[in-house]
């Protein structure tokens, strides 16, 4: 009974045609994850240009560190979307390597998924990515976004409260903190912490348990823990 399921269900061009996907596979991986560090290191130096420029000369308005923010989020939008199918080709390579690279090496590994061939089947056919665009977003906020909006928002607070020289009075911060006499400083302000608070509040709320086909992460299960990116 041990020897039958641990015959390999594939011929040997079958074989080498699996051998081939997962390569690809783990090259699409691969791509993916280094388009998320080109948008990540967009950030940063975005970011830095935009607090060298603005502390440079202190005529600059503040509202500059508003237009860094909003960039910044457009960066964290464009890598939430590819961390999605970074996140798709991650969980076929997982699924081949529990399921069938596992038991090559040690034949009398059972396959964690017994339909896995099924679930690997059905997701060529119809793609699904694996978890939710916010999802998504609060794992790139929690990793690597989070320590940026708090050092522009801290940068902003110190530009309001220090240019062009330091504000005497809470009044007085508020209002330095308008645009341009167009916006009230305290419409600002309150945009500001809103706008902050919702994405740290996106930040919590997604940090349940994702859904997806197959779970790959409890190791005391005996499965493969893949590394939180």
């Amino acid at each position: 009974m041990l020897a039958e399921e641990n015959k390999n269900p594939f011929s040997g061009p079958e074989t080498t045609a699996l051998v081939q996907y997962y390569r690809g596979e783990v090259n699409r991986m691969n791509t993916w994850r280094k388009r998320l560090d080109v948008t990540t290191n967009w950030a940063i130096l975005t970011s830095a240009g935009f607090l060298s420029f603005v502390f440079g000369n202190k005529d600059i308005t503040h509202f500059v560190l508003v237009i860094a923010t909003i960039i910044v989020t457009c960066f964290l939008y464009i890598e939430a979307r590819r961390y999605k199918y970074y996140d798709l080709w991650r969980w076929r390579i997982a699924i081949l390597n529990e399921n069938y690279f596992a038991r090559i090496i040690y034949p009398d590994k059972k396959p964690l998924i017994p339909d896995w061939r099924k679930q690997l089947a059905d997701d060529l056919q119809h793609s699904q990515f694996k978890m939710t665009f916010w999802e998504a977003f609060g794992r790139r906020f929690r990793r690597n976004y989070a320590w940026l909006y708090v050092v522009l928002a801290l940068c902003w607070f110190t530009k309001v409260l220090i240019h062009p020289v330091p504000a005497e009075n809470f009044n007085e911060l508020v209002e330095r903190a308008s645009v341009y006499h167009l916006i009230p400083g305290w419409v600002v302000i309150t945009a500001g912490v809103i706008f902050n608070g919702a994405l740290f509040i996106i930040a919590i709320a997604t940090m349940r348990k994702r859904a997806e086909a197959i779970t790959i992460d409890p190791a005391e299960r005996g499965k493969i823990k893949l590394p939180n990116i």
